[in-house]
């Protein structure tokens, strides 16, 4: 028959297991930094989040978009993750009225340096509940 203890440690691991169900809730506002971190790092280097460089302007075949970095904004909603363009970028983005396509932010398929920014969002939290606890 099994003692008290026993009963006690199987107690701590489901109360454990329990949370590591609320992983990506916890996980979701450093992965947001880290994926805003990156897609401004690309837009500031004037390319798409892939790495693929944006178009030259062309007036002067300068670069586009100098201060698109500026007009993302990452955050967190629960477990979800919103990116949000605004401002002219927006119409850059999707190449409306006749300018030439520079993505922004993802569209489609998700690049793999923004899975590793997702990604590193979840170690911290992982490692907290391993040790013991969200507290």
């Amino acid at each position: 028959m099994a003692s008290g203890g026993d009963y006690a440690a199987l107690e701590r691991m489901i109360s454990a297991a329990q949370e590591f169900a609320r992983l990506p809730e916890l996980a979701a506002p450093l992965a947001a930094q880290k994926v805003g971190e990156e897609l401004h790092r690309t837009a500031s280097a004037g390319q798409a989040p892939d790495g693929t460089p944006w178009a030259v302007r062309k007036v002067d075949g300068g670069r586009a978009l100098k201060n698109a970095a500026k007009a993302i904004a990452v955050k967190a909603i629960g477990t979800v993750i919103l990116i949000t363009l605004t401002g002219p970028e927006v119409f850059h983005h999707f190449g409306a009225g006749g300018k030439p396509v520079r993505r922004v932010i993802p569209l489609g398929r998700l690049p793999e340096k923004l899975g590793n920014a997702i990604r590193l969002g979840f170690v911290p939290p992982w490692r907290q509940l391993v040790k013991g606890g969200s507290k």
